[in-house]
């Protein structure tokens, strides 16, 4: 055989190896990654549904967070049909330094910088819309919001005020270079007034018992209102308060210390609407009669009298 016909035939050799050798390829998975599995045996392997996380995990049944609930129309809803609201809130002293998508800032002398505050306004903007996802109620009016000197507050102590009988309004009180965490707690905690008073309306909110008003804000806040305290839940809070010696009538707690009587009230406000559902709770929130701690008309309602509501709230902390 001549050399060239040799030659010729080992190229024909070579080139066929290679052309097997990229069938392989092609039909084979890279290497390290795994096999496909046939379609039947993928169609045969259940979904997993994904689970979404619990604002709390308490030793009772937890607090659903984000819960949807429904409020009767006597109650005075109202629900915007998108989470932007037109137009501006009432104007407040001070500078006006921003407008976000509900809420508008107002800055006055010796608090935050008008930097600052605007910076605060874009946090307050996702809390409220954690607010009104977590107790199912949404503004329908552009709320005003005022950062002010703490002097300037209307009471010894006073952080946040939440005017809700006219033109809703809430107002802060801070000095420069304090905690603008704080601040935004606190200012969450307003802003779940506008919405009780969304939610029962505003004669409703007028006279509610102070208990439920002011633990149901704190409730609202959630997540914000807990990284005061570190606690994990409304329910251990209220369980080491309790144990702290914080006990005895619960209405009486707001003589003290208010941030540890506002800790108890939302660990009942939680009891309540985990024991007995929230639409017994809505009636109780809208039967309120005056200020006065326990002067919702409990018994209508439940039954049961504040003090033995009470003496079941803190079985539960023992």
């Amino acid at each position: 055989m001549s050399r060239t016909r040799r030659a010729l035939i080992a190229l024909v050799a070579i080139a066929g190896f290679i052309l097997l050798a990229a069938l392989m390829g092609a039909t084979l998975p890279p290497r390290g990654a795994p096999a496909a599995e046939p379609l039947a045996a993928a169609q045969l392997v259940p979904s997993a549904t994904p689970t979404l996380p619990l604002a709390t995990a308490t030793p009772l049944p937890p607090t659903p967070t984000l819960a949807r609930r429904e409020f009767p129309s006597t109650y005075g809803v109202k629900v915007a049909p998108t989470s932007f609201l037109p137009g501006r809130g009432p104007e407040l002293p001070g500078d006006f330094v921003y407008a976000g998508r509900r809420l508008d800032f107002y800055v006055g002398q010796g608090t935050f910088s008008p930097e600052e505050v605007a910076e605060l306004a874009i946090k307050a903007e996702h809390a409220l819309s954690y607010l009104q996802k977590r107790f199912a109620v949404t503004l329908s009016e552009r709320v005003s919001v005022g950062v002010y000197a703490a002097s300037q507050a209307p009471g010894k102590g006073t952080r946040g005020i939440a005017y809700t009988h006219g033109d809703t309004n809430v107002r802060i009180y801070y000095r420069p270079g304090e905690d603008q965490h704080n601040a935004l707690v606190v200012l969450s905690h307003e802003l779940a007034h506008a919405l009780q008073a969304e939610a029962y309306g505003k004669d409703a909110q007028r006279r509610a018992d102070t208990v439920l008003l002011e633990g149901l804000a704190c409730w609202i806040s959630g997540e914000y209102w807990l990284s005061l305290s570190e606690a994990p839940s409304f329910h251990a809070r209220a369980r080491e308060l309790y144990q702290a010696g914080y006990r005895g009538n619960l209405g009486a707690l707001g003589r003290g210390n208010l941030n540890n009587a506002y800790d108890m009230w939302a660990g009942f406000v939680d009891y309540l609407t985990r024991a007995y559902g929230w639409d017994a709770f809505n009636t109780l929130y809208a039967s309120g009669r005056g200020r006065a701690a326990g002067s919702a008309d409990y018994r209508t309602v439940y039954g049961k009298s504040f003090q033995d509501l009470q003496e079941e709230f803190y079985a539960t902390l023992r």
